[in-house]
Parts: C-alpha cells; sequence; structure tokens
C-alpha cells in the first residue's frame, strides 16, 4: 500500500520511475510448508487455500503457496499497482519454517524478462528491488531437508501465471548465484527487515550478506510506520544514485581487475579496496576511475579472454576482449653479467635484475655496505608514528642509486615519503593529473609537505598549467630522434600518443605479437636500408628514408607501411662481422646479426643489430664483389627447348623401333603358318563318335508276298 507514495516521492529524483509487484514464500513441501494445518488438506501452489477459522469464527483466505511468484511487470500507473496490491493474497500461516524463499525469488526477479528490465537497456536506469522481510533466507544445500537433490541452475523458470514452476525440481540458489545475476543485470537490492513477534530479527544477517555483494544491496530495519518505510526506499534510491563505482559484471580466470577513484568528494567511500567507490555524484560532479587489467596466469588465458565491467548504477557498461602478451619480446634477449648491471645482474628488457647480494637501478649497491650507512628508517616520515607504514603506505622501501635506503612511490604519488597524491595537489586533464604519466608529472617544489606543486609537462604537450594542449610535433610518437620512424610505422601518431595498427604494442607500437601474425625478424626489417644504391652510406638523419636508401629493387612496392627511417649505414669490403655501440653502455658494443638477401643475380650480406626496443641500431653492408656475389646471366631458354625436343625425338624412337620388332615377329609367325600348311597330308577316316541318323527294322512276322 505504500506503492503510490515511493512513486510520488521519488519524483523528487526523476520523473521517469516505475514500480511492479511481486510475492514470496518458500518451496511448498515438508518441513519448509506444513501441507495440513487443523484438518485442512492444501491444495496445489498455483491454488489459493484456506488459512483456518479467524477470530470471527470465519475461514480466511491466503493466497498460493510458492517460492516466488511475479504479479505485476514494472509499471508507471498507479492504479493498476494498487489494483494489484489489493487482490493478492499473501500466505499468512501455511508454513511452519515461516517465508525463507528470499534467494529464490530474487534470482527469479533478476534473471526473469517478465518484471520489465528490458524497458531500460542495461545501465540506462537504476534497477532496485526492495525485498521486505521477516526472517532468515535459506540457501544451496538446505533443499536436500525437503528431498530436493537436484543443484539450482541460475536460469528463468516463471509459468504463464508467473509462477516459479521448479520450487519442487531445483535446491535454494548460492548467494553467489544471486549476486552474479544480480552484477548481470545491474540489480540493487534494499533488504527491508521486520521483527518477528515484537523480537527483530538480527539484521547482521542481512548486512553480512550485503557486505560479501560488495555493496550490491543495502539493510534497514523495517519500521511500522508507513512514512517511515517510504523515506527508508526513497533514501536508498538517492543513495545508489548518487554513488558510482567500477562493477566486475563479468569476470575472466587468470585476470585481475583493480579500480582507482577520484572522487569529487575527495577520498573514495572504501580507499585501497579492488575496486573503489565514490559518494555524493549530483549533477555537475565527476568521478574519474583508472582501471588497471593485469594477467596473473598466462596458462588460463587461450585466445582471446572477455570480461565485462559496468559503471554503477546507470553509467553503462563496456566489455574488454584481452589478447595477452604474455612474454615480451625483449626477454628473449636477457644480457647476463651485462656491463650495464656492473656485470652483477642480468639486463632484461633495459632493466637489470640484481643478485641478492647488490641492489640499485644498476646493481652498483651493495647490500652490506647500504645497511652499514643506512636503514629502512629513512623511509619514515619525520611526523610518523609508532606502527605507521613507510614511505606513508603509499610506496615500497628500496635502495637508490645513492646507495641508501628511499622511497620508490606508488603511480599517483611523489615526494621523498610518498606523501603527495598527484590528483589532489595538480590540475587534471582527462581526469587524471596532469593528464597522465604520459603527458606530464606532478611535482612539489616542498615534496615532504607537499606544497608549491605544478605540472611539469613532456613533449608534445605544451606547457599548459594541466599539460593539456597538444603541440602537433611527432616527437612523443618516436623512439629516437635521429632514425625512428613514426610510432615504428607500424601505427598513427595523435597527440604524442600512438594507436598502434593490430598486432603491435608498445607505446611506440614497437613490439610485434607473434600469437596474432607473423612478425619480421631483425635482418628483414633492415632489408630496406641496405641494399640501398652505395650513395646512401653514412646516412642517419631524418631525410635518409628507406624511399631514399631502399632496396631499390623493382618488384618493391615503397609505401608508408614499409618505409621507416634508415639507421647509419657504412660499407665494409669484406664479410668479417661488425659490431655497434650499445646504447645502454658508453664503452660497450653490440655483435651485429648476420643477414643476406637476393638482388637480382647477386647475394648481398649485411649485418645490423637492434636495442631492447627494437629501434635499429646500424646498418653494415659488405661491397658487392662481382667475381664472389654475382653469378653470369643464364639464358635457360635452349636448355629448356633442348630438353623438350629431345624428349620429344625420345619417344618417336621408341614408338619406331617398337613398330620395327613386332612387325618382324609377325611376318615371321606368318611365314611358319604357310610352311605348315603346305606340308600337311589329308587321309579320309571316318569319325568314330559318327552314328547314322537313319536305321532298318525288320518284322519277324512278315512272310512277303507270294
Amino acid at each position: 500500500r505504500t506503492g503510490p507514495n515511493i512513486i510520488q516521492q521519488l519524483a523528487q529524483l526523476t520523473p521517469n520511475r516505475r514500480i511492479g509487484l511481486g510475492v514470496f514464500s518458500d518451496k511448498p513441501t515438508s518441513p519448509f510448508f506444513n501441507t495440513k494445518i487443523d484438518g485442512t488438506v492444501f491444495q496445489s501452489p498455483q491454488e489459493t487455500n484456506s488459512c483456518g477459522i479467524d477470530e470471527g469464527g470465519r475461514n480466511t483466505a491466503c493466497g498460493p503457496v510458492n517460492s516466488f511468484q511475479h504479479i505485476l511487470p514494472l509499471t508507471d500507473n498507479i492504479t493498476a499497482y494498487t489494483a494489484a496490491v489489493n487482490t493478492t493474497l499473501l500466505t499468512t500461516k501455511p508454513s511452519e519454517d515461516d517465508r525463507h524463499g528470499q534467494l529464490d525469488a530474487l534470482l527469479q526477479a533478476a534473471v526473469c524478462d517478465a518484471p520489465g528490465w528490458n524497458t531500460f537497456e542495461l545501465g540506462g536506469a537504476i534497477r532496485l528491488i526492495v525485498l521486505a522481510t521477516d526472517g532468515p533466507y535459506h540457501s544451496a544445500g538446505d533443499g536436500l531437508l525437503g528431498g530436493i537433490l537436484r543443484w539450482n541452475d541460475g536460469q528463468c523458470h516463471l509459468d504463464s501465471a508467473g509462477f516459479y514452476d521448479y520450487s519442487l525440481l531445483q535446491d535454494y540458489p548460492s548467494t553467489g548465484q544471486v549476486k552474479d545475476a544480480l552484477d548481470a543485470n545491474e540489480i540493487i537490492v534494499l533488504f527491508a527487515v521486520a521483527g518477528i513477534g515484537g523480537a527483530s530479527v538480527d539484521l547482521s544477517i542481512y548486512e553480512h550478506l550485503v557486505r560479501a555483494w560488495g555493496g550490491r544491496g543495502l539493510s534497514a530495519e523495517l519500521p511500522n510506520d508507513d512514512t517511515a518505510f517510504v523515506n527508508i526506499v526513497v533514501n536508498a534510491a538517492r543513495e545508489a544514485s548518487e554513488q558510482a563505482n567500477v562493477q566486475l559484471s563479468r569476470a575472466a580466470e587468470g585476470v585481475t581487475v583493480t579500480a582507482t577513484a577520484t572522487c569529487p568528494s575527495g577520498s573514495p567511500l572504501n580507499p585501497g579496496a579492488t575496486l573503489e567507490r565514490c559518494n555524493g555524484m549530483t549533477v555537475g560532479k565527476t568521478a574519474t576511475f583508472e582501471v588497471t587489467v593485469t594477467a596473473d596466469d598466462c596458462s588460463k588465458l587461450v585466445g582471446t579472454t572477455s570480461l565485462r565491467l559496468s559503471l554503477s548504477p546507470a553509467y553503462g557498461s563496456v566489455a574488454l576482449n584481452i589478447n595477452p602478451l604474455c612474454t615480451c619480446p625483449c626477454s628473449s634477449m636477457s644480457v647476463l653479467e651485462s656491463p650495464a648491471c656492473n656485470r652483477l645482474g642480468a639486463l632484461t628488457c633495459g632493466k637489470c635484475f640484481c643478485p641478492a647480494s647488490h641492489a640499485g637501478s644498476t646493481c652498483a649497491c651493495d647490500i652490506n655496505e647500504v645497511r652499514r650507512v643506512s636503514n629502512e628508517s629513512e623511509c619514515q616520515a619525520p611526523t610518523s608514528g609508532v606502527g605507521d607504514l613507510p614511505c606513508s603506505g603509499n610506496g615500497r622501501c628500496t635502495v637508490t642509486d645513492e646507495c641508501r635506503f628511499g622511497c620508490t612511490c606508488n603511480p599517483g604519488f611523489h615526494g621523498k615519503f610518498c606523501a603527495c597524491q598527484n590528483s589532489a595537489l595538480c590540475p587534471l586533464s582527462r581526469g587524471l593529473a596532469c593528464g597522465g604519466t604520459n603527458r606530464g608529472r606532478c611535482l612539489c617544489e616542498n615534496d615532504i609537505d607537499c606544497t608549491d606543486c605544478k605540472c611539469n609537462c613532456i613533449a608534445p604537450f605544451i606547457r599548459t598549467a594541466a599539460c593539456d594542449f597538444c603541440d602537433p610535433s611527432p616527437a612523443g610518437c618516436q623512439l629516437s630522434t635521429s632514425f625512428s620512424a613514426v610510432c615504428s610505422a607500424n601505427g598513427n601518431c595523435t597527440c604524442g600518443e600512438c594507436q598502434c595498427n593490430s598486432g603491435y604494442t608498445g607505446d611506440r607500437c614497437q613490439f610485434c605479437n607473434e600469437r596474432v601474425q607473423s612478425c619480421p625478424t631483425v635482418c628483414a626489417r633492415a632489408l630496406a636500408c641496405a641494399l640501398g644504391p652505395p650513395e646512401c652510406a653514412g646516412a642517419g638523419n631524418a631525410t635518409a628514408t628507406c624511399y631514399d636508401c631502399g632496396m631499390g629493387m623493382a618488384t618493391t612496392t615503397r609505401t608508408s607501411a614499409t618505409c621507416t627511417v634508415c639507421p647509419p649505414i657504412r660499407i665494409i669490403q669484406e664479410p668479417t662481422g661488425a659490431s655497434f655501440p650499445d646504447p645502454t653502455n658508453p664503452n660497450g658494443v653490440t655483435e651485429g646479426t648476420s643477414c643476406s638477401a637476393t638482388d637480382g643475380n647477386c647475394q648481398n650480406t649485411y649485418y645490423t643489430a637492434q636495442d631492447n626496443n627494437l629501434v635499429l641500431l646500424g646498418v653494415v653492408r659488405v661491397a658487392r664483389n662481382e667475381e664472389r656475389d654475382c653469378s653470369q646471366a643464364f639464358n635457360s631458354t635452349p636448355v629448356v627447348l633442348g630438353i623438350v625436343f629431345g624428349l620429344l625425338g625420345l619417344a618417336i624412337l621408341l614408338l619406331v623401333i617398337w613398330k620395327v620388332v613386332t612387325t618382324f615377329l609377325d611376318r615371321r609367325e606368318y611365314r611358319h603358318f604357310l610352311e605348315a600348311q603346305k606340308n600337311a597330308k589329308w587321309e579320309k577316316e571316318s569319325n568314330p563318335l559318327f552314328k547314322s541318323p537313319t536305321q532298318t527294322f525288320v518284322n519277324p512276322d512278315y512272310k512277303g508276298t507270294t
């Protein structure tokens, strides 16, 4: 009966609101339901039953007993809702165990189309179920008490009358199944819990359930006063509309998703949680969520992995299709005892991995010596108290390049003790401090007290306060300003950021994903610059493109996709190998890879190398020696024709020989036949097998004539 008042009060939030109706009880079988009271046997769950004799001696009727019945879909017709409420009969006392079918009802209300959720597209409205109850709930496994063994399949099973007709065929759902259904349909539940016989149900049962669902529901005590109940519902809708949080509607095994919130009201509701939330989201206010997707176990990620993120309560959702790159191409080029790591650690993907005895970015610090002059207390701010985390809880205490303990801050924080939160101290662009780490860094003059902070912008973003103006120069899209192509020729540059073509990754599209496509080798990548004309030797500037220093082969089509800027090129006379300067070690060298390619009738040899970002370090061409590398032009036409006519002549010769031999043999046999015919002698003989066709018979009684 409070529905009309709720609709009227919700007008404060939105002019577009709708309300529906459903009722629940419990599974209509013992021990959940007493099938016989006062001698009256209750009928099937779809039939109205007698609930006994009331105080006036009249036979009272109660509604059909079922786990759930959908009565009225979502509507803005208050008259229809009021009529549905007035004609609905509730099951008042047919149950020995009270009404515990809450989860059955929630699951069916969430997954079925009958309530009318599809009136608005997913993410287009706040979906709120108000579940009024006076007792705890049954969950998966409790159905065994009634002999129900089949597990709940989580599907919709409402018949044409709106009854849950699988109530006796399958068990109660688990709380996890209900949460998944609510998440998938972006529904929030308000548990309004009333008392039993004057004693209040333990509200903590539903509070614990709401916490386990990660904020997917609300809980409150159901008051006796209608006005107070209306206020609870309206406040729940207002609280839901003023909160914003990222929900993982469809998870994926082997993938972890975290969301860090920047809220207009300051700190998130649940700072440090996996998925942070904001409140106070009224009209005109903006919250920013930085979502991080991490592949934890590549063995569980086969092919394309899909997950869905939604911004609750009614801001839409997005599907992510993940093709994980589980290994970096540079990891196969790890250099043990690299000079860049003081010959102590392994250089992998441009980073030193040090042994346990040393630390620092170049493994230059002896741990024992570091502990002699420094300790972890240097990571504690002067104002820290006992038990406070090092680095203000926003970083890790590590060994710095000064061979002392210091803080390495988490993303979004900086300062000597990581106490300065970038988003709170520097202007925002795109919802991020200084536009994000690829546009600028938030730095404070006093990084202990976090004062006098401003953005230190990175090219190509002109030095505005928030690094939000783009310099059209492509410099930010090049790995090297001297001879690297824009976005490594594998993408497009927009405001200093590369938009990579399919199959390429990296901030400059320099890495090729071998799981998606066939990737070129270092020899193939240097080919365009290696086989050009001799005058290209010594090239290495922005004008020496592969169009100028390319292969020079008539069959090669030079396009923007294949052309790159050439690195320095030099020529040597003999194929004795080549080395190139090591970019990670000023005094070191990198041995070049030997490559070869055919150009016409000549074999060409060249050497090249690349750094950890797959940028070519240079090309060394071997001067071509005509006698050594090239063969004389060979006209194959006479040979081919000679072979063809030779085979044809051989075939004719074989046919002639066969014909001569067969003719000779035939004539000899015919001559033998004629000679045998001439020498034949014939004698007249009777055939012993011949019998005359006539016979003579004599009549013994014949006397003859006289």
